[in-house]
């Protein structure tokens, strides 16, 4: 008879890991702290808009992402390729020609770089996409913006497009994160799209939940400990359990069970506005390449991307800030819309603040990643599990990845005894 497995956390990986394990048969139960499932994969209603918790997106070549997700279900909204720049001069649109024939000649001409710069960033993609998952985390890894220069990119297109893209993403402004990450994300952007569920990111953990037998979450359940086969909770309830999987942030309860370097993290405030009027009408995210800038790494006009964020006849905007800020909501929603208004103009004095996201844990440190997870960093001993996007890459795939291969690792022991 197959073990009952009890999952700790129904963020992402806890709950790929809950999916696989039901495909194969296995009784599953997973107990979340909060009142709802996807980690840190939400989607909240205020007043009619779609808050995600955080600017997220999902890369549509993902492979994890592509082989539990139903992608037709979740009615994914693309993103044009490329961006739009505000810079200390005014703005311009890049964009990756191939993919938008329309731009070839405004993205040649931007004031990016040099056609040197935009012809290397050609070269590099093509060479990305011909290389292997496995081939590309094997390179030795250095900083991504010491890569750029080893690349040959120029410093202006440095500071005017990459810097303050992948600055967005990784969620630190001096782009000290692997070398590696940087060229698995070209490549994920190279092959596919940026995309969100047209009624928010906590689609996907939604989908998740649904490929499992109702019941099987039981929330606001926190387990504070592990102890003599049994988990113990807040409430003083104690479960014996058989096997379990500690599915939960690293510096959750995983912190007990984790190295120090694991628990790192980069922060990052999100903060929502509603307009009756769109800084630009495209599908793209706007990214800040100011020398002076302070308060805005990009911006996202969401109703663009999904109708579905807003409701009909108004706009909503999601600006990003790396790290936390000493500032109130209040202080900084206006520094926000100060900074952004020498490119917008007046329309930025009647944009209203909706919410603001202060995310302490939104992704694990990233200077050195990897896509490869061995049986002994998920094996605790016999009885305990781990998983989580802590062991590889910040990243919805690696999240998923864990998940699988955890559920993998139980599955084969079972079978082998």
């Amino acid at each position: 008879m197959k073990p009952t497995i009890t999952i700790i956390g129904a963020g992402i990986s806890g709950l790929t890991a809950a999916v696989y394990l039901h495909k194969k048969g296995y009784p599953v139960q997973i107990f979340e702290a909060t009142d709802r499932a996807g980690g840190r994969i939400k989607t909240d209603l205020v007043n009619g808009f779609r808050l995600d918790r955080g600017f997220q997106v999902l890369l549509t070549e993902y492979p994890e992402a592509k082989a539990l997700l139903d992608y037709k279900k979740l009615k994914l909204k693309r993103f044009l390729p490329g961006a739009k720049v505000l810079y200390d001069g005014g703005q311009f649109d890049i964009a990756d020609p191939f993919r938008r024939p329309s731009s070839l000649f405004s993205t040649l001409l931007a004031p990016a770089g040099s056609i040197k710069d935009k012809i290397n960033t050609f070269l590099l993609k093509n060479k990305l996409v011909k290389l292997s998952l496995p081939s590309l985390f094997k390179q030795p890894q250095t900083e991504t913006r010491l890569k750029l220069k080893e690349y040959g990119f120029s410093d202006t297109m440095i500071s005017r497009f990459y810097q303050p893209f992948f600055s967005g993403i990784f969620l630190e402004n001096e782009l000290k994160t692997s070398s590696n990450m940087f060229d698995f994300v070209l490549k994920m952007f190279s092959e596919g799209d940026a995309a969100i569920p047209e009624l928010g990111m906590e689609e996907i953990p939604k989908q998740l939940v649904e490929m499992l037998p109702e019941d099987t979450i039981h929330y606001h359940h926190k387990v504070v400990a592990i102890e003599n086969n049994s988990i113990h909770f807040e409430n003083g309830t104690i479960l014996p359990i058989e096997k379990v999987i500690i599915a939960t942030e690293a510096t959750a309860f995983a912190s007990s069970y984790i190295p120090k370097e694991k628990q790192n993290f980069q922060q990052v405030t999100n903060v929502y506005f509603e307009a009756e009027e769109a800084p630009t009408q495209q599908a793209v995210v706007i990214l800040n390449a100011s020398t002076t800038k302070k308060w805005v790494n990009n911006i996202t006009v969401m109703s663009n991307v999904s109708e579905h964020y807003a409701p009909k006849g108004k706009v909503l905007l999601s600006v990003s800030y790396n790290g936390i800020p000493s500032e109130d909501d209040a202080i900084l929603s206006e520094n926000m819309k100060a900074e952004l208004k020498q490119w917008f103009g007046q329309q930025v004095d009647k944009w209203n603040h909706l919410q603001t996201y202060r995310i302490p844990y939104a992704l694990p440190n990233q200077e050195q990643v990897s896509d490869e997870v061995i049986t002994s960093q998920i094996q605790i001993n016999d009885t305990l599990f781990i998983c989580g996007d802590h062991l590889l890459n910040g990243s919805i795939n690696a999240a998923m990845k864990t998940g699988r291969v955890t559920a993998e690792v139980i599955h084969q022991q079972f079978t082998n005894n």
